[in-house]
């Protein structure tokens, strides 16, 4: 998303909030998806997705579903399996029985309209208009769909807290939904740190760019920034930052240090990340924090803040 799209109100930037029926919504990622709408003046789409996955499984006549007996089902499906490997196993207290598909449009249709509402109410308080939108379609598909039709200046969303899988997926994500700049996430870990927008610098190039994101995101809530070098070297570390406090003379004052140890791996700069307390990381995807593949469980754990990936 750029400035002056934003602005301007030309329809094309705006944040994408996905929200499924699969995956609980946390709180925290709603509230960053406003602070990313708030701090450049725009719009949410509030995009509700009723896994089509799920419909089409229900089509078939082998397929059950597995859940406690109760008195109302809170859950549209559980767990579907083939009917000659549910009944072993069954614990007691549990039901087996065909899926209704009719029961399942019910419940994504409540669940649509109450989370709908509560998006809607904490955008409210802080001023932003939100759209709400809801799609029969597979999560993916529809957020591609979704940013094609607003145009290419979009930040995506995700409802539900990222996990160390959710994270090597993102390549997928950056490939199939092409309409967007970034992703915003929270972690297992969320909660509402009020800390420096933290803004991961791997590149000289690209100072200006996440710096201009960083004031707007730290402009919201009058936070400090922070700008943190990472390099796979001492010598390249050391490089890079002089380089940026280079670009920086003459800008908006900004802390600009080190992310730890040079060469010490993503756990190594998770916890550098993790130590500066931040309240909003900036990182770059398939650089040294969010690499395209390795164990990305520790930054899954560090982080309590938000994180927004940019291409």
């Amino acid at each position: 998303m750029t400035a002056h799209v934003a602005e301007r109100g030309e329809g094309r930037g705006r944040v994408v909030l996905r929200l499924t029926g699969t995956h609980g919504a946390s709180e925290h990622a709603v509230r960053a998806a406003i602070r990313i709408a708030k701090a450049y003046y725009s719009e949410i789409e509030s995009l509700f997705v009723c896994d089509r996955q799920i419909f089409d499984a229900a089509g078939y006549s082998f397929v059950r579903e597995i859940g406690v007996a109760q008195p109302a089902r809170t859950r549209a499906r559980t767990r579907a399996c083939h009917s000659g490997e549910e009944t072993e196993g069954t614990g007691a207290g549990e039901s087996i029985a065909a899926i209704d598909v009719a029961d399942i449009s019910r419940h994504y249709e409540l669940m649509a309209r109450s989370l709908q509402r509560w998006v809607c109410d904490l955008a409210r308080k802080e001023d932003v208009p939100v759209h709400g939108r809801v799609v029969r379609d597979t999560p993916l598909r529809a957020l591609s769909t979704a940013c094609q039709l607003s145009g290419p200046w979009n930040v995506v969303a995700l409802a539900e807290p990222f996990t160390a899988v959710s994270l090597t997926r993102l390549d997928m994500l950056f490939e199939r939904v092409t309409g967007m700049t970034g992703v915003v996430l929270v972690g297992p870990r969320a909660a509402a740190p009020q800390g420096p927008v933290v803004a991961v610098i791997e590149d000289v190039e690209r100072v200006t760019g996440m710096l201009r994101t960083a004031e707007r995101l730290a402009r919201v809530n009058g936070s400090d920034i922070v700008l943190a070098v990472a390099e796979k070297s001492r010598a390249a570390q050391s490089f890079l930052k002089s380089e940026v406090i280079h670009v920086m003379a003459g800008r908006r004052m900004a802390s600009v240090v080190e992310l730890g140890r040079a060469g010490g791996g993503t756990g190594m700069l998770a916890e550098a990340l993790r130590q500066l307390r931040p309240g909003f990381v900036i990182a770059e995807h398939g650089g040294l924090v969010v690499p395209l593949a390795g164990d990305l469980k520790p930054l899954a754990a560090a982080l309590s803040c938000p994180l927004l990936v940019v291409r």
